[in-house]
């Protein structure tokens, strides 16, 4: 196993308030310890130019989990550079233990999680048996939950993000304006 691992604030660090969520760490990501740090991945281009982090360095990361509150995972905790090689049956088969993690971080966080950001559609859609055939961008409706949801995520909201990776063929523009709506929810309430 590389360095990779969830990223959450500790007891020292401000309370975590949003959980961006990926598939699958890359390689890159897997060896380095660093969310979103394969070069061809644009997340961190689209937090800075949304106004939610200034800079584009993967270390970013632990800045933003150890001073402004924000945590990372990934739904499956193997790494690959396609999310399209791990199965649905994989999928499924670690949909439980995904649910369970997230329930317990947020149990660990004593209220303080506010939102879930899915990055990218795929691993939230994937959570539905069938397959959710169509999701928006953006924040969703509270009724829009697959089944085994935990009763502690009911009040936490669940965003999905647009893929920041270079695979997904997505005009900037769209893809940089949830980020900014999300900036402007965190900026609304003070974060």
């Amino acid at each position: 196993m590389g360095v990779y691992h969830a990223k959450l604030p500790g007891t020292s660090s401000p309370p975590c308030h949003t959980l961006f969520i990926g598939h699958n760490p890359s390689e890159h990501t897997w060896a380095s310890g660093h969310y979103f740090s394969n070069p061809s991945n644009r997340f961190w281009t689209l937090l800075e130019e949304s106004g939610l982090q200034f800079g584009k360095s993967p270390h970013l990361d632990d800045v933003l989990v150890n001073q402004h509150g924000f945590g990372f995972c990934d739904v499956i905790e193997v790494p690959g550079n396609n999310a399209n090689d791990i199965s649905r049956a994989e999928f499924l088969a670690n949909k439980g233990a995904f649910l369970h993690r997230v329930e317990k971080y947020a149990i660990s966080m004593n209220g303080s999680l506010k939102r879930l950001c899915f990055v990218g559609k795929r691993q939230w859609k994937h959570l539905f048996t069938p397959i959710l055939s169509r999701c928006p961008h953006g924040r969703l409706n509270q009724d829009i939950r697959p089944e085994g949801w935990p009763l502690t995520l009911s009040e936490v909201e669940v965003w999905i993000m647009p893929s920041p990776s270079g695979r997904a063929v997505i005009p900037h523009k769209e893809r940089l304006a949830t980020y900014i709506d999300l900036a402007g929810i965190l900026a609304d309430e003070g974060l």
